[in-house]
């Protein structure tokens, strides 16, 4: 591994342990070296991050703000942490350009997801308006077994 700088220190995390805690002030950010961590937000699983040289907790450092998710180490988990970004940005052009890279990919997977739950939705409405009309519940049940479907789907990728 490169010699680091004054900014930058290696952490390492047991299995448990909370890297980022959700709703505290952030601090720095973190790129992964080894392991495998957790991402929560609300108490709910929506991420897991194994890559080495992902970035962790990168958007509540960008926006000086509170960390909106948790963090937690699946495994034997060591980072390199950076305490000022700015700094960090200003040695390293390159990572701010691939933290950007890697923010935009996340925001067209979202934007996906969004769509397709849109869809979802207004599927279900029609559903329920044809079931209203109709006063048949065999359209509830359509849109009960949809649910099921995804439910099963989310508990299959967690």
């Amino acid at each position: 591994m490169a010699d680091l700088s004054d900014n930058q220190e290696v952490r390492e995390y047991k299995p448990g342990d909370v890297v980022i805690q959700e709703g505290k002030l952030a601090e720095g950010l973190f790129i992964l070296m080894a392991g495998k961590v957790d991402v929560v937000v609300k108490e709910v699983k929506v991420a897991e991050i194994s890559d080495k040289g992902a970035f962790i907790g990168e958007i509540a450092s960008l926006l000086r703000c509170r960390r909106i998710a948790s963090v937690q180490a699946v495994e034997p988990t060591r980072v390199i942490y950076i305490r000022d970004i700015t700094e960090h940005f200003t040695e390293n052009p390159a990572v701010a350009f691939s933290i950007a890279k890697t923010l935009a990919s996340r925001i067209m997977d979202l934007n996906s997801k969004i769509v397709d739950y849109q869809k979802e939705v207004e599927a279900w409405v029609e559903k329920g308006i044809t079931a209203l009309e109709t006063g048949s519940f065999v359209p509830f049940e359509d849109i009960l077994k949809d649910m099921q479907q995804i439910l099963h789907k989310s508990r299959a990728q967690n």
